[in-house]
């Protein structure tokens, strides 16, 4: 299951966020995310002429559009001073990103939401961090943890991390691309990630840089992608089907 993520690649561009929005509508994808980061970050970004925040409208319109076309949206969030702004809008579920998993005061107002929640364990998240987290939250049903490996290095991507966590807090697990090479979805179909989120870029302009460049993939890319994973992940299905089978298990009558 494919979560697109739109994080801050709009710029705080209306009309790009609408892009990414009106290709969702249309897309085979269910999931939609949009990012709300730090305060600091906004005002250090406002310091240098930029400003990247879309407005508490937008984001109205954005569920609306989402729901007229039966598919759900979330919101990634890692502040309680920039969440409490959108709290009282109706996203159908929400995005920890690892730099809040220590805010406790954020994760409390989660917890009061009643929705699915996505953890992410990037940025070096400690057991520890993710054992006070799930304290909190409480409701294990709704709960999965993304292995987030924020790494270019294909020898650090520790896809075996998924089944650690699974295994050492019987939750599901799903993985956060943040890697540029996008082969390495093919090995990580082996894992059986629970969901699968990949960052987004609205539009081809030469020279254009977006906040999560290298790891995000121009939207004409994503239904293939989507589609390459899954035939590799049928494939490996298919295998460990193939193991099971014992031939010797009965028997040649002579």
């Amino acid at each position: 299951m494919f979560f697109i993520e739109a994080g801050i690649n709009h710029f705080g561009s209306e009309n790009l966020a609408k892009k990414i929005i009106n290709f969702f509508k249309k897309s085979s994808f269910k999931y939609l995310t949009f990012m709300i980061h730090t305060r600091k970050i906004y005002d250090d970004l406002s310091r240098k002429g930029m400003n990247f925040e879309l407005s508490n409208d937008f984001y109205k319109y954005l569920i609306k559009k989402c729901h007229q076309s039966r598919k759900k949206v979330g919101l990634s969030v890692c502040d309680i001073k920039t969440f409490k702004t959108f709290r009282d809008l109706n996203f159908d579920f929400y995005k920890l990103m690892s730099l809040g998993i220590n805010d406790y005061d954020l994760i409390e107002e989660l917890r009061k939401k009643n929705k699915p929640i996505y953890i992410s364990t990037g940025f070096k998240t400690k057991v520890s961090d993710i054992k006070k987290c799930l304290k909190i939250l409480k409701n294990k049903k709704k709960l999965t943890l993304l292995h987030t490996p924020m790494t270019y290095n294909v020898s650090e991507l520790n896809f075996p991390n998924i089944n650690y966590l699974r295994k050492k807090f019987k939750l599901n697990v799903g993985y956060s691309n943040h890697n540029d090479d996008i082969s390495t979805l093919n090995i990580l179909s082996a894992y059986n990630p629970k969901v699968i989120f990949i960052y987004c870029k609205p539009q081809r302009i030469k020279k254009r840089v977006y906040p999560d460049d290298q790891h995000a993939f121009y939207l004409d890319e994503l239904e293939k992608i989507k589609i390459n994973y899954n035939k590799y992940f049928k494939a490996n299905n298919f295998s460990k089907k193939l193991i099971r089978v014992n031939i010797f298990k009965k028997k040649v009558k002579k």
